[in-house]
């Protein structure tokens, strides 16, 4: 279980000097490759993603969010098993709490596990929070958490009057989470990553292809935030 109070000291620690952002979204999707070079770029890009989270440590940054995009851009199911297995490593040196967001469970039975374990064996961890989301969908997160709160009426825990933005709020997927303050895309588009917390947070679009970002492109879109 979450400790909320320890969340909070973990928030408040990142404005100590500078207002770095507290929780960052980053979408690294979608990714695109010729079917002759699906596992070479998809093991390039996997080292970049290694990286790229490493900045979360050296950033201070209390939460990041990362989506990965749907099954078919897992371009090579065995580097992604092993890249989860690398992930746990990081994870367990530095204190990182993992949670994987989505329809993960989708994937093939091998990548299924990886993702399981690294959920469960960092889950008392609270140096930092690293939400992974695959097969994400932020409208179904939001008729997600409708379906609990019907669910809450019909057994009479909740009164249908009580129903408002709080209380939605409270069933989503990361009820416990401060809202996004910062989203990184890598095109003009908005992902939709937590579609029912992210009304006024600033947004940078890197405009590149999703395969040539790397840890300089974050870097300096974070210094982007500082400024602003």
């Amino acid at each position: 279980m979450f400790d909320l109070k320890k969340l909070q000291q973990i928030v408040q620690r990142s404005s100590e000097s500078k207002e770095y952002p507290k929780h960052v979204i980053l979408n690294l999707f979608p990714l695109s490759s010729t079917e002759e070079k699906r596992k070479e770029d998809y093991e390039r890009f996997l080292k970049n993603l290694h990286e790229i989270i490493n900045l979360q440590v050296e950033q201070n940054i209390p939460i990041l969010t990362i989506s990965l995009g749907k099954t078919e851009d897992i371009l090579d199911m065995g580097l992604f098993v092993e890249f989860c297995s690398s992930l746990l490593e990081k994870a367990v040196f530095h204190k990182i709490n993992i949670t994987i967001f989505g329809r993960w469970y989708e994937l093939m039975g091998e990548a299924v596990e990886a993702l399981k374990l690294v959920n469960n064996e960092t889950n008392d961890f609270d140096n930092f929070f690293l939400n992974i989301c695959i097969n994400y969908d932020g409208k179904q997160e939001i008729v997600d958490a409708c379906r609990v709160m019907m669910r809450k009426i019909l057994s009479e825990k909740v009164n249908i009057d009580q129903i408002n933005p709080t209380i939605l709020k409270e069933n989503i997927y990361t009820s416990y989470f401060l809202p996004p303050d910062f989203i990184i895309e890598p095109t003009t588009r908005f992902s939709g990553t937590f579609l029912y917390d992210t009304p006024n947070t600033k947004i940078y679009q890197l405009q590149k292809p999703v395969l040539d970002i790397l840890k300089s492109d974050i870097q300096k879109a974070i210094t982007w935030y500082l400024e602003k």
